[in-house]
């Protein structure tokens, strides 16, 4: 086993010793790529098992673009190591930049208020029986609409403003997969001058 070959995957993953070491004699490459690509399938299951650990840590980022629009995030971790972190820091100032631009309205879909999804469909009903839809159609295209609606204004299912062919909720899981740590974004608000 190479400690160099450990030490590169280090640098680059910032996952630790153990598990790298675990990856290689797993995969028993010496190849780069085929062993990160290993330790990215078991990320996706550590993420996994992270989800009851509890999120004490963390740090309030803040981005205001030409004093006319401003946003705060709550970013979570676990420990305090990790919240001075770069990649923690790097992510939350990315997070910030995404919700300025993107505007969502909710974390996620389980916190989208009914109010608010009823009144989004009563609209799309109108503008539908207006376009002369048929009754029974509207509402298996109303169904469709309500899962867009959820993931258009919750932050965690938007394309990630850095790395549009990634949702913000898997950058985020790979941003825990380096950090080693769960990860979780507690609230954000957004501020407009009107």
């Amino acid at each position: 086993m190479s400690i160099e070959l450990i030490k590169v995957i280090r640098e680059e993953t910032a996952l630790s010793l153990k598990d790298i070491k675990k990856a290689v004699d797993e995969t028993g490459s010496t190849d780069k790529e085929v062993v990160i690509k290993h330790l990215r399938e078991q990320g996706v299951m550590k993420a996994a098992s992270r989800a009851d650990r509890a999120t004490a840590q963390g740090s309030v980022f803040s981005y205001v673009h030409e004093g006319r629009i401003g946003c705060m995030v709550v970013l979570k971790c676990e420990t305090d190591f990790v919240a001075r972190s770069d990649q923690f820091k790097a992510f939350g100032n990315q997070l910030c930049l995404h919700i300025a631009a993107y505007q969502p309205k909710f974390v996620s879909p389980e916190d989208v208020d009914q109010t608010f999804i009823e009144s989004e469909l009563d609209i799309a009903k109108t503008q539908l029986e207006n376009e002369g839809k048929p009754a029974d159609k509207i509402s298996m295209i109303l169904e469709g609409k309500k899962s867009k609606i959820t993931s258009e204004v919750s932050l965690l299912k938007q394309a990630f403003l850095i790395s549009p062919d990634q949702t913000v909720e898997q950058y985020m899981l790979s941003v825990s997969q380096q950090t080693g740590e769960k990860i979780l974004i507690e609230k954000f608000v957004i501020l407009t001058l009107n």
